[in-house]
């Protein structure tokens, strides 16, 4: 046998080795199922709803009623201007800065009022001054 020969049987043989290594020597092998991880979600805590809001530039109480962690609903901007009627005269008119209560102490029938006064409260009109006579008893 030259080196040639030499070196594909010694190579055929390991392939083969190998092979017989992996299937067990024509034994019959189990496959047992392997336990797959099942993945628990940690339950990641809700944040805090804000008990108090800072006005920003071209905020209303609209927005800010409808914001997700405030009320998440529009229509209930009159709670905002029913606890803050010691800063606000007019719910047309807050100021930037303002540090405005967001409360939580609300019965379903004081939110269910909020909102019927939303839906009739007039469309608003540009003004600077706080009217004297709101069109809606909040």
């Amino acid at each position: 046998m030259n080196v040639n020969s030499l070196v594909k049987v010694s190579v055929s043989a390991i392939l083969v080795s190998g092979l017989m290594g992996l299937a067990g020597c024509g034994a019959k092998q189990e496959v047992k199922p392997v336990e797959t991880p099942v993945a628990t979600a940690v339950p990641t805590p809700a944040p805090a709803a804000p008990e108090r809001y800072s006005v920003s530039k071209h905020d209303t109480l609209w927005g800010i009623s409808g914001k997700q962690d405030v009320y998440g609903d529009n229509f209930q901007w009159p709670l905002i201007f029913k606890a803050n009627r010691d800063q606000i005269q007019d719910p047309d008119i807050i100021e930037i800065g303002q540090d405005l209560a967001i409360s939580r102490e609300f019965k379903q029938e004081d939110v269910a009022q909020a909102i019927e006064n939303a839906k009739k409260t007039p469309r608003y009109h540009k003004h600077k001054k706080p009217r004297k006579h709101l069109p809606i008893e909040y």
